[in-house]
């Protein structure tokens, strides 16, 4: 994955009558069945979270996450709408009826697998150590970090590796990346141990951060679902591997990361 390579609620339904949700859209699709919001593909997702999910200037939805699944929606005529959540929890949204899918660059893991019911993977992502350009002389490591406070994101894969790996420091846990990338600016950490793509994203938009190490952990990303969501599910595949085939999909990741290609 190249390293060149987060939402406020504010979606709604629009208007007046709504569309009937097992009609075919512009491209042919028949929108699934059960949706929270009739004629909305309504998605929860942890923001900002870029790039995968943030506010463009203009203040619109926008990210890979948000892109691929506008991009899915509009198969089927639907609009999108985003609900902003913390991560910590994010999956529960979707038993308590609150969303269609969570977009929020969720790792598939086992465990979450028992929860809820995972997309085909869309996104590869290692994880990875940010610091400051100012401290490389002395951080280069997450062994040089013994006694040192590292920032994670609560509920996350990195935590999760952080806890296990970084055993001479103190993990600090933060409900969102906006904390970790403050809490560094201040000080108040010595490194954010995260995702490489949203570490990442960050070095190439701040050159006084920079990220000293990765950690392949062949994590994958996958959209998430309500559990025996079989429609949903289906819909969501179909629309992903139509995105790969007519170029969409690279195209989407191209305007983010860069071209796939190199």
């Amino acid at each position: 994955m190249p390293l060149a390579l987060l939402i406020t609620a504010c979606g709604s339904d629009d208007d007046d009558a709504s569309p009937d949700t097992t009609a075919p859209g512009d491209d042919g699709v028949a929108a699934p069945e059960g949706l929270v919001s009739d004629g909305t593909l309504t998605i929860c997702s942890d923001t900002p979270y870029e790039p995968f999910e943030f506010k463009d200037d203009a203040g619109k939805d926008t990210g890979y996450d948000i892109d691929l699944l506008r991009a899915i929606a509009g198969t089927a005529d639907l609009e999108l709408a985003v609900i902003d959540l913390p991560f910590d929890g994010i999956l529960g949204s979707l038993e308590a009826g609150d969303c269609d899918v969570v977009g929020s660059a969720v790792t598939i893991t086992d465990e979450r697998s028992q929860q809820v019911d995972f997309t085909d993977p869309y996104f590869d992502a290692d994880q990875s150590l940010l610091i400051k350009a100012d401290q490389v002389d002395e951080i280069m490591a997450l062994a040089d970090l013994d006694g040192a406070s590292i920032g994670v994101q609560s509920g996350t894969t990195g935590e999760a590796y952080a806890n296990e790996n970084a055993t001479g420091a103190e993990v600090t846990s933060f409900e969102d990346s906006d904390g970790l990338f403050a809490a560094l600016e201040a000080n108040t950490i010595a490194a954010i141990l995260q995702d490489l793509p949203v570490n990442g994203y960050r070095s190439t938009q701040d050159d006084s951060v920079v990220v000293v190490e990765t950690y392949p952990t062949e994590e994958q990303y996958g959209f998430a679902v309500k559990k025996g969501s079989s429609g949903l599910l289906d819909f969501l595949n179909t629309g992903l591997e139509s995105l790969r085939v007519d170029g969409t999909f690279d195209e989407i990741y191209a305007s983010y990361f860069g071209d796939p290609e190199g």
